[in-house]
């Protein structure tokens, strides 16, 4: 496949023009046949928020659309709607048409949880694996438009992989794989930096701004972790600032970029009042250096017990905050034996269906990393938390793919008061 990368362009649509920041043409050739087009990738605001979006045209012919699923700030993956004869949604594994044998098949609810998702079959695609997309759009501009009899031939290739037994309760094996599954996420994310949020700017951010990550680790709450962690750097562009001493001088300018049209947060009074009050907190208490909250390298029992005197942080957050430091960021923290999962929806979750814990209660929970990890318990927060979040869900668990599969005794009723964002 002859592939060349183009600039930035702009596609008109019958509604609108949409721009695209990256994309490629191509030439190729598949089953005899030779393929031109192009695969562009850019943004828009689709199933309740700004997601990456992506296009495939073959010969000038938009073939198929990607739309960024909710893991994508660890997968770099989209979804895009499968199709059966006469181009409806393909609603089941038998009427998925031949020619995906190797594609990643999902269903498109599981991984885009938000409203107007559909209930249908997709692909989960890395945005950029040009050659799938490539494959996905002329296999889509061989469908025919039109049904020309009740059995279009070209159906019922695939069938829906059947799950083993469920093995017995093995706490240990559990922790193993846990601890395997989040050594793969920690070496994915260094590859590429710490993924926050899907906007490079607010990475680069909370990466080089000690306060900024202070801000987001307040800010993450009663919302999704992507946009709790884009505040800082929205904040910014609103205030034309983002300093402890100019956010601590002026509550009320503080309350008023967060509230304004798109709001920030859920809570538009008691978030903002928390920013300004850590700002204070950092002048008073740390020189205006934020980044003086670990930089002695303490150990991870003493930086949680600091964040935990700012307003808004607790137990999760301060836990989840010290191994992200350590973890991602690579400050130099002591002795991370104090370090501890955090009490998260998606952690709870995952704990009580494989069995780790009997109840849900924080103490147990905490203890029991601590008992099958010592060394470091926090290193159990991440990957459980990644698990309740993309595969783990609180409805229809995606039991088959998920990385624990082998050792989950899927107790999922366990489960089932388990409530939080």
């Amino acid at each position: 496949m002859a592939v060349k990368e183009l600039e930035p362009f702009a596609f008109r649509w019958p509604e609108n023009i949409e721009w695209f920041e990256r994309g490629w043409s191509f030439d190729a050739r598949t089953v005899g046949a030779r393929l031109s087009g192009r695969h562009g990738i850019g943004a828009r605001e689709v199933y309740g928020r700004m997601r990456v979006h992506t296009v495939t045209w073959i010969a000038g012919e938009v073939q198929v659309e990607g739309v960024e699923s909710d893991d994508y700030p660890s997968s770099q993956a989209l979804i895009s709607r499968l199709r059966r004869p006469g181009r409806s949604n393909a609603q089941t594994w038998e009427q998925i048409p031949a020619g995906y044998d190797g594609f990643e098949i999902v269903e498109h609810r599981r991984e885009i949880d938000a409203p107007y998702s559909p209930q249908c079959m997709a692909v989960k695609i890395r945005e950029d694996d040009l050659a799938s997309w490539v494959l996905h759009a002329w296999l889509r501009s061989q469908l025919p438009r039109k049904l020309t009899s009740p059995t279009p031939p070209g159906l019922k290739v695939l069938r829906p992989p059947q799950l083993p037994p469920a093995p017995s309760p093995d706490a240990k094996a559990v922790a193993q794989a846990l601890l395997a599954h989040g050594a793969a996420l920690a070496a994915q994310l260094k590859s590429g930096g710490s993924k926050f949020t899907p906007d490079p700017d607010a990475n680069a951010l909370i990466w080089s701004d000690p306060f900024a990550f202070l801000l987001a680790v307040i800010a993450d709450m009663g919302i999704r972790a992507e946009r709790a962690w884009a505040l800082p750097y929205l904040l910014r562009q609103r205030l034309g600032y983002l300093s402890p001493a100019e956010l601590a001088a002026d509550p009320e300018a503080v309350r008023a970029a967060v509230q304004q049209e798109p709001k920030l947060h859920r809570f538009v009074n008691m978030v903002p009042a928390w920013l300004s009050e850590a700002a204070q907190i950092v002048l008073s208490h740390y020189g205006g250096d934020a980044g003086a909250l670990w930089s002695d390298g303490p150990t991870a029992i003493e930086l949680r017990q600091r964040l935990e005197a700012f307003p808004g942080i607790g137990q999760k957050k301060a836990a989840m905050a010290a191994e992200i430091l350590a973890r991602d960021l690579g400050k130099p923290l002591k002795d991370m034996s104090g370090s501890d999962i955090a009490y998260d929806v998606h952690v709870r979750r995952v704990f009580l269906r494989t069995g780790l814990v009997e109840r849900d209660d924080v103490n147990r929970m905490v203890a029991v990393a601590r008992a099958l990890n010592p060394d470091r318990p926090g290193a159990l927060d991440l990957p459980a938390w990644d698990i309740g979040r993309r595969w783990c869900r609180p409805a229809n668990p995606d039991c088959l793919a998920c990385p624990l599969n082998h050792v989950c005794p899927r107790l999922i009723a366990k489960a089932a008061l388990v409530r939080g964002v």
